[in-house]
């Protein structure tokens, strides 16, 4: 597992790994293209910078498109981490302790720089998964056995979630919960709108 503070890489640990039964499930470790991802998010593009990257944030916390609780999610962002926050104040800070998910700034070289990187000194690439739709990241992750996904692959479980959810509001027995007496109300005041008309 690669672990950040304030966008300085600090060690190479292995990714830990789960036993479940004789099965190996090893977390995963998703490294976001943060702006990239919020480019292609219709109702994020648009809000500041803050906003947005507190968005995607939210999203992420709310709808987990991560997936398993287990796996971990670095959102990386161009600037310096005090461009955008006062240092004390930063409600974004990497060393946030109740979740998996960690945020970093790239400072003195590109967002895309700094996945390269993070692909090019991981331990162990397997578990490493890069969300962009940039197409030079996306090669040369490939090129390091980082897997890849573009910003829809990575954010469809939300949309599926999304339509499971208005699908089930409407099931069959929500269709009957207009009482008679309710409907023969609504019937006789159409009537009254309908003769008052003509």
């Amino acid at each position: 597992m690669l672990e950040f503070q304030e966008g300085k890489l600090i060690s190479n640990i292995k990714q830990p790994c789960y036993l479940s039964g004789d099965k190996l499930n090893m977390s995963l470790h998703y490294i976001i293209d943060g702006y990239n991802v919020i480019k292609q998010v219709s109702y994020l593009s648009g809000l500041k910078l803050k906003n947005g990257r507190d968005g995607l944030i939210k999203i992420l916390q709310k709808y987990r498109p991560q997936g398993n609780l287990k796996n971990k999610v670095t959102i990386v962002f161009d600037g310096k981490n005090d461009v955008f926050f006062p240092s004390n104040t930063n409600p974004l800070s990497p060393t946030r302790s109740n979740s998996n998910i960690k945020v970093i700034f790239s400072k003195n070289e590109t967002a895309d720089d700094k996945i390269k990187r993070i692909a090019r000194k991981a331990v162990n690439p397997k578990v490493l998964i890069v969300v962009t739709d940039d197409k030079e990241i996306q090669y040369f992750v490939k090129s390091y056995g980082v897997k890849r996904q573009t910003v829809k692959q990575f954010l469809n479980p939300i949309s599926k979630k999304t339509r499971l959810a208005t699908k089930s509001k409407y099931t069959s027995k929500d269709k009957d919960t207009l009482s008679s007496q309710k409907a023969i109300e609504i019937t006789k005041e159409l009537q009254e709108i309908w003769n008052d008309n003509n």
